[in-house]
């Protein structure tokens, strides 16, 4: 989806697009969370992993690393995605991350 590239404006744009949940990626370990759709945040670099543990819900960090392969990973992140669409929480949720922001286009309305 075409969405602005700050974080919280990404998110609200695809929840308004339509999604139920978000799957978010980070390298960072950007906080973010939306009021509406469950955001499952995911990173592939290890150490955010480790000093964000609280926060990132999923580590793709094991495929760089030669642990586990894509197919592997795959399936853990649809089961992990198919459990959020079922009711469980995401760590945003648990931590009470609840951000909204809207993007302007243009400078005039």
């Amino acid at each position: 989806m075409d969405t602005p590239g700050n974080d919280p404006s990404s998110v609200a744009a695809m929840v308004a697009g339509g999604c139920q949940v978000v799957v978010f990626s980070s390298g960072r370990g950007t906080p973010t969370g939306n009021p509406i759709a469950s955001v499952v945040k995911l990173t592939g670099n290890k150490l955010t992993y480790d000093n964000m543990i609280d926060n990132i819900d999923f580590d793709a960090s094991p495929l760089i690393y030669g642990q586990k392969g894509l197919a592997t990973l795959g399936q853990e992140l649809l089961e992990l995605v198919t459990e959020t669409a079922s009711g469980r929480q995401t760590k945003a949720e648990a931590l009470g991350y609840t951000e909204m922001a809207i993007a302007r286009v243009c400078n005039y309305v």
